[in-house]
């Protein structure tokens, strides 16, 4: 093609890439592995019950700051200029969603390392000593720094979906569900990112906690399945925005990926393995391992569908 006019590229209605799908995937992944964990470890206190080693809390632990860092890395990659990210810090527009996303998060994540500091207080202070002070601080504060980090991490897990919903120019991202679906499949994808790591690396039998994270899966699902029906039903009442909702469900790679992605191996399977799978194998590791993958990918496949159909189908 003659290139007299410029690349192509520039008319490719995709601005925000892979990248950006994946950082939105990893910020509720955090995000809702905390959320779980904190719940959990609240349930366990109402009913007197001991919550100090819990695998799924050690894998919060892991999961909550490791995924939001590598989440925020790969947006500050993402930058025409990486190195200037901070210049986003010092000035700040209290009227953007983006501003009060950015200030939860310089928050949140300090304060998921100070979890998880906390849940390894015995190999932190192995390795460094000094800081016995500073936790023995943040263990007579816990219960308040975990009130804290449960509610930044509800802020964080519909951050996103804020974000997306603003941009007015795209008729599907342009919906007030949107926030409550990321913050349903933040929770989905935390609840089975929590029993992979629990059950790949802290659990050495089978674990009450893992039985009753992977129990709300249930709900969960629902929840989800729930906003994604309401954002369809919704925009099939839009106007313009109803060709654009049938044509990224129904035509082109974003549709198998809904259909299959989305709604296979994110609802289906989880539930009907849940469901149908005979009770000797519910809380095997093999199951547990292959149900919560199943729906880590469903859930990657939803961020990248709203982000790719949400910019490609306009009307």
């Amino acid at each position: 093609m003659n290139n007299i006019w410029g690349s192509m590229e520039q008319y490719d209605p995709v601005v925000w890439n892979w990248i950006i799908a994946v950082y939105l995937f990893m910020a509720g992944l955090s995000a809702g592995s905390m959320l779980v964990a904190i719940g959990l470890k609240w349930y366990k206190q109402s009913r007197g019950q001991p919550t100090e080693g819990l695998p799924v809390i050690k894998a919060a632990a892991v999961i909550g700051p490791v995924a939001i860092s590598l989440g925020m890395a790969l947006l500050v990659l993402d930058l025409t200029k990486p190195f200037e990210f901070y210049h986003i810090l010092l000035n700040y527009n209290l009227t953007s969603v983006m501003a009060w996303g950015v200030i939860a998060l310089l928050v949140y994540i300090p304060l998921v390392f100070v979890f998880a500091a906390v849940v390894f207080e015995k190999q932190v202070l192995h390795y460094a000593p000094w800081l016995a002070g500073t936790l023995k601080v943040c263990r007579q504060l816990e219960n308040s720094i975990n009130k804290l980090i449960f509610a930044l991490a509800l802020g964080v897990g519909v951050y996103t979906g804020f974000l997306l919903s603003a941009l007015i120019s795209y008729p599907i991202l342009n919906t007030a569900v949107l926030p409550a679906l990321f913050l349903a499949s933040a929770l989905s994808v935390g609840s089975a990112g929590n029993i992979l790591v629990a059950t790949l690396f802290f659990s050495k039998k089978e674990s009450d906690c893992i039985e009753q994270v992977h129990r709300i899966e249930y709900p969960v699902a629902f929840n989800e399945a729930l906003c994604l029906v309401l954002l369809f039903v919704g925009l099939n009442f839009s106007g313009p925005a109803a060709q654009a909702a049938t044509a990224a469900i129904t035509t082109g790679t974003w549709a198998s990926v809904f259909w299959i992605g989305v709604v296979g191996l994110g609802l289906v399977v989880p539930v009907l393995a849940s469901t149908l799978a005979p009770k000797s194998w519910r809380h095997s590791k093999g199951f547990l391992i292959t149900v919560s993958c199943s729906t880590i990918l469903g859930v990657l496949a939803l961020r990248h569908f709203v982000v790719y159909a949400g910019q490609s189908y306009i009307s």
